[in-house]
């Protein structure tokens, strides 16, 4: 049984009244021979210190017996209680090694804890624990949250919790009177004697080491939490697949919830025992098509020994070979550029499903997905599915699929609306501000279905003078050209103009002469 701490022992009250009778007596100024009597604290103080830490190795040791009995079970919560004795014992050793610090500031470099002289030295304390630069204060206040809060994190009973909080409680001291908000190191160190500093380092030990004492015996009444103490136990099936190719064999893994994995039932599957070093595995035939079932109990000694029965029962469907190879667009694959096909195979994971092709490139783009890319001037490719099957041999199935050329592509300007949106213009009316901002002629294949973007290469503007002559400006690339962009500015609303002569290539690098003539309205 882990031994817990009382907060409210007589013991403990009667050190602290005695910790507040004497820090009130200072602060009425009273006589250096009253600081004699912290004296009497310290050493209760660290009496209680003392046997807390003692009980803590008795929780401790208690806590390893039962990791030495049980590694597997034990391990989480025994290097959980050795990172709670590591930093408990890491933050009661800095604060003792400030108490040495502040004696020996205040009776020199061969002070002693045991015998100290200058018990009334108001600077010594603020020296070691507020100086500007090397201050000792805000350092052993953010030690203590921290470790507070990682103890809080270890403990789950919202009780333990709340003592926790209320041990380690560092909010700053109310004081009467209106004046400047102080620090926590501020208030409990600044002009504090010698002695009475001792006195408080002394009892944040004791609450450090009574918080670890609390945290430990968490620890080890959180040991047999998940231990055979369920108010419900049934058998249960899990399966690798409930679907299974003809061929392969069935395998599904039978155990009991909630079961302690230190002990192991028997199983039978009809009047049959799995051998125990099968682990719980049953594995069913597949030679025939349809749904299977199986039935049988599991046999678990109780602790009165009697023994308890659990029966199971559970069906599996034995299918033909079948996979699924779709395009997402339709049912052809279009040449140099990326197909999108959802590949799967029933009762396979995705993760042991490969795919191949006959001509071109193919590779996985998600769990389901691959991207297919036939080369140029192919007629068809074939797609092959290759299956890592559990217990059976690689499953392996194909598919042919005709290879279609894009369709032409189709010329347009990119303006924005007056919404902001982002719109193709193909001909009509436009206004001058959407040519003028313009970039050039883009093309692609926008069906409805398709989106494949050409890369312009050239196009030719012609623009109509007052006479009705045709003035052609050929642009080189994609893009608008000063000329043609000075000649757009300069015609008046309901002058028009036409594209015509765009020239692109497609995502296989092949030229095409796009014949799609763009008239365009100013407006």
């Amino acid at each position: 049984m882990a031994i817990s701490n009382n907060p409210n022992s007589p013991r403990q009250k009667m050190i602290n009244l005695m910790y507040l009778v004497f820090i009130a007596m200072m602060a009425l100024n009273v006589s250096v021979e009253v600081l004699d009597g912290f004296e009497l604290v310290e050493r209760s103080l660290k009496k209680t210190t003392s046997d807390t830490a003692h009980r803590n190795e008795l929780l401790m040791q208690e806590l390893e017996d039962y990791y030495r009995m049980n590694e597997a079970k034990v391990a989480d919560w025994y290097r959980k209680g050795e990172d709670v004795k590591s930093q408990s014992d890491g933050l009661c050793n800095y604060m003792q090694e400030l108490k040495l610090r502040i004696v020996q500031e205040a009776d020199g470099m061969k002070g002693s804890l045991e015998d100290i002289h200058h018990k009334d030295d108001l600077e010594a304390a603020s020296e070691v624990m507020l100086a500007p630069v090397t201050g000792e204060g805000k350092k052993l206040y953010e030690r203590l949250v921290n470790y507070r809060d990682s103890m809080a994190a270890l403990v789950n009973d919202t009780a333990r919790k709340s003592v926790i909080a209320s041990v380690l409680d560092l909010e700053v001291p109310a004081k009467g009177g209106i004046g400047i908000a102080r620090s926590w190191e501020a208030t409990l160190f600044e002009h504090m004697p010698v002695a009475a500093a001792i006195t408080l380092l002394t009892k944040l030990q004791s609450d450090v080491r009574y918080v670890e004492g609390e945290v430990l015996a968490s620890l080890l009444n959180g040991i047999d939490v998940g231990a055979y103490r369920v108010n419900r136990i049934q058998a249960m099936v899990i399966p690798q697949s409930q679907i299974v190719m003809r061929g392969t064999p069935y395998r599904a893994q039978i155990v009991l919830a909630a079961l302690d994995s230190t002990q192991q039932p028997r199983i039978f599957v009809g009047q049959r025992e799995l051998p125990a070093t099968d682990n719980g595995w049953y594995t069913g035939g597949s030679g025939g098509l349809g749904l299977q079932t199986f039935s049988g109990h599991i046999e678990l000694s109780r602790a009165d020994g009697t023994t308890g029965l659990y029966p199971f029962s559970e069906t599996y469907s034995v299918t033909e070979p079948t996979a699924t190879i779709a395009p997402t667009l339709m049912n052809v694959l279009y040449e140099s550029i990326e197909n999108d096909i959802e590949v799967a195979i029933p009762g396979v994971p995705s993760n042991n499903v490969r795919a191949s092709i006959s001509a071109g490139t193919i590779t996985q783009k998600s769990a389901n997905v691959w991207t297919a890319r036939p080369p140029v001037n192919a007629e068809t490719v074939t797609i092959t599915l290759t299956a890592a099957m559990t217990g059976g041999s690689p499953l392996s199935m194909s598919r042919e699929f005709k290879v279609r050329q894009l369709p032409p592509a189709t010329p347009f300007l990119v303006y924005r609306d007056a919404s902001g949106n982002t719109r193709r213009f193909r001909g009509g009316t436009l206004s001058k501000k959407s040519l003028i901002e313009a970039d050039g002629v883009k093309a692609a294949v926008d069906d409805g279905l398709l989106d494949i973007p050409f890369t312009v290469t050239g196009f030719e503007v012609t623009f109509m003078d007052s006479m009705g002559n045709a003035l052609p400006e050929i642009s080189q690339n994609g893009a608008f050209t000063q000329r043609q962009k000075e000649m757009i500015r300069n015609l008046a609303r309901g002058k028009r103009f036409y594209i015509t002569r765009v020239k692109a290539t497609d995502p296989g690098g092949r030229a095409q002469n796009l014949t799609t003539t763009i008239e365009v309205i100013v407006n």
